[in-house]
């Protein structure tokens, strides 16, 4: 790239978004989608992924369709950036409504936006994928890539047909961006789109301004008792982390019961609304604890975190990464703890038990799909009919196209259209159970790489590093772990505790109106070329 346009990116990038230079690796990146070429970007956790196609948008003649695994991610995203002005950003996910969604579509068409989040799973559907043909698409995005990874530890079975989407679209550049893929997952994510090794940009993912810390209890009321008191001597706001819904409603009552009253629970049984509120909150400074499961966190824009505590430990070393990746993205000292109980890990082995569908269930729906002759299920009706998950349908439906034995898959509002290719036989039930069992038995190993290094008594920094086949030493800013040793007292707080600050009363419409703005004519940011 040469120095005119480096120098006209920055100034888009100072006046778009406040920042006076790129972070490491972020032009190397941007220059590359520029050239034509697909791309894959590892960036740290709060290394700048979204800015990269946020600012390609402003750059590109037509749309930038960023696929985004999570709702409350995408809304985060377009609310900030139409907090700050910029109204050329628009999202269209299962929170949208029959007539949100034929307006969202009609203003795509006439070319009012510039960026489109979208899951993976609503781009399955034909007429959104015949406007984006219609209208063109500059820049095919894939935000927290891993998930195309077969064996990764956050498999999402729609980021598998991508690939032949981005044909479909006219095949434009893709810009693949992650902060925890393991080397083998970024071979994966490169041969799947077509990157030549040279168009891979992998930062390091070591946060220097993190200490990691693990501390071992005996009970489960030890374990709760020490989260309680860390609450209340550590520097905030933080997040809880814990992996079932129940014990992050059982963990706020007791909060709440200790004297911890700026505290609210998130998690994905509550309802959409309920979630963007506490999200927005917490933004806002109103909360300064959020106890959750892994629901919360993805792409939240809050750069002073201060703590991450793991009241459970996560199933793998990339989820770890991305929870704890929340913590000082301001630059500033953050500290990560787990407190290790040694049940817990029996919480995720229960888990990936009921996640995969056995060899004898694979049977039965097959056999009775080749039986029936039927053309279309709805994926309640599949699950209850066969003591199924909706997501082990899915995986029987995903692995039978990819075996051949299924064809023309496409989702409806229900489940599935399918043409059955060939007869069942027990070699192809077999073939299929294999692969989900080997899918199976990746994520069991992950979960053993989780509990062997928790069980290191070498230098825990070092031994994430090593996971994502990065060599050499790298120091923290301060003591990095419990191996090598932590000062606590440099994350404790000085201020009056959590429970003795005054809250602002709670106001829904001021929520609102900050969550949903309203610019007057002419006061909106509008496209930038």
């Amino acid at each position: 790239m040469d120095e005119v346009h480096e120098r006209r990116l920055t100034e888009i990038l100072r006046q778009s978004f406040g920042h006076s230079t790129f972070r490491p690796g972020q032009l190397e990146i941007i220059g590359g989608v520029l050239s034509g070429r697909n791309t894959l970007g590892v960036l740290p956790t709060g290394g700048g992924k979204s800015v990269l196609y946020q600012l390609l948008s402003l750059t590109l003649p037509h749309m930038t369709v960023v696929i985004s695994p999570l709702v409350s991610l995408m809304i985060d995203q377009v609310q900030r950036l139409k907090q700050n002005g910029k109204q050329y950003a628009v999202y269209l996910n299962s929170t949208c409504d029959a007539a949100e969604m034929k307006q969202t579509l009609q203003e795509i068409r006439g070319g009012k936006y510039k960026l489109l989040y979208l899951s993976p799973e609503k781009l399955q559907q034909p007429y959104v994928r015949a406007m984006l043909k219609a209208r063109g698409v500059s820049l095919f995005a894939v935000d927290e890539a891993h998930c195309i990874a077969q064996w990764g530890h956050d498999f999402r079975t729609d980021y598998m047909r991508l690939p032949t989407i981005v044909e479909q679209l006219g095949s434009p550049p893709v810009l693949a961006v992650t902060a925890t893929a393991t080397m083998d997952a970024q071979r994966e994510i490169a041969e799947l789109f077509s990157i030549h090794p040279d168009n891979r940009i992998v930062q390091s993912m070591n946060r220097p301004n993190i200490a990691f810390e693990r501390v071992t209890v005996e009970n489960e009321a030890q374990k709760r008792e020490l989260l309680l008191d860390d609450l209340r001597k550590l520097t905030g706001p933080g997040i809880v982390y814990c992996s079932t819904r129940q014990a992050v409603e059982t963990l706020v009552l007791q909060c709440r019961l200790s004297g911890i009253d700026r505290v609210h629970g998130y998690h994905g049984g509550m309802n959409g609304l309920d979630r963007m509120l506490v999200q927005e909150q917490f933004l806002r400074g109103e909360l300064d604890v959020i106890v959750a499961t892994n629901a919360f966190g993805m792409g939240i824009d809050k750069p002073d975190i201060r703590y991450v505590l793991h009241y459970h430990a996560p199933a793998s070393l990339e989820a770890y990464v991305q929870e704890v990746g929340r913590v000082g993205r301001d630059g500033q000292p953050g500290y990560a703890r787990l407190y290790m109980l040694e049940e817990d890990v029996h919480i995720h082995y229960h888990m990936l038990g009921a996640e995969y569908p056995e060899e004898n269930r694979i049977s039965q729906v097959l056999t009775w799909l080749g039986a029936h002759q039927r053309e279309s299920i709805g994926l309640q009706e599949l699950a209850e009919g066969f003591d199924l998950s909706e997501n082990q349908a899915e995986l029987i439906f995903f692995y039978a196209e990819q075996c051949g034995l299924l064809d023309g898959l496409a989702p409806n509002r229900a489940g599935f259209l399918f043409k059955m290719r060939k007869t069942v036989t027990p070699e192809t039930v077999r073939q299929i159970s294999r692969l989900i069992q080997n899918a199976k038995w990746s994520k069991l190993h992950k979960l053993q790489q989780m509990t062997e290094w928790l069980s290191s008594q070498q230098c825990l920094r070092q031994g994430l590093l090593r996971y994502f086949d990065e060599d050499g030493q790298q120091e923290g800013t301060l003591p990095c772990c419990s191996i090598c040793g932590v000062d606590r007292i440099a994350y404790e707080s000085v201020r009056e505790p959590l429970q003795a600050k005054v809250v602002r009363p709670w106001d829904m419409k001021e929520a609102l109106r900050l969550l949903l703005p309203v610019y007057p004519p002419g006061k909106e940011e509008g496209n930038v070329t």
